[in-house]
């Protein structure tokens, strides 16, 4: 029997590929509803369910290869601890997200978006600091413009500057 290298991705993989198919039973039924069999409120949902069914798939295949260097004291690795430090930066990212839903509430939508874009592009980007705050800057305007001014949606000030 063969069996997966990468246990994570076989499990990922499998509930991809299912995701794929409730997704595209969903779609089979939206059909009945539509006019058309090309247009209507069922074809994103198909497209995106072979989208799933298709990554789930090669993510399937890419569990059972085997990792490189593996079986040659890959444990002492001065690299595996890397893990560590990935693993931290991403609960660090997902309580930024947390945090972020609970400033909104506080200091409104620009300064909210502003302080997140800049923890999450230090956390993900790798990015220096003057950088980081360049491209949050840039990220909360360009996101002010679309959705103040273009979309007309008002947002939130916060009750901390009421």
């Amino acid at each position: 029997m063969i069996r997966p290298r990468n246990l994570p991705d076989l499990i990922a993989s499998l509930l991809c590929i299912a995701f794929g198919f409730i997704v595209s039973r969903e779609a089979y039924r939206l059909e009945s509803y539509a006019d058309s069999v090309y247009v209507g409120d069922h074809t994103l949902p198909f497209l995106l369910a072979i989208v799933f069914v298709v990554l789930g798939a090669a993510l399937l295949f890419q569990s059972f290869r085997a990792k490189i260097g593996e079986g040659e004291g890959a444990a002492h690795d001065p690299e595996s601890l890397a893990g560590n430090r990935e693993t931290s930066r991403l609960i660090l990212c997902f309580v930024t997200l947390f945090l972020y839903v609970w400033l909104l509430d506080w200091f409104g939508y620009v300064l909210a978006t502003l302080l997140a874009s800049f923890v999450l592009f230090r956390l993900i980007g790798f990015y220096r600091w003057l950088t980081s705050l360049f491209f949050s800057i840039l990220l909360t305007g360009c996101l002010y413009v679309v959705f103040i001014y273009w979309l007309q949606i008002t947002f939130s000030r916060g009750s901390f500057f009421d």
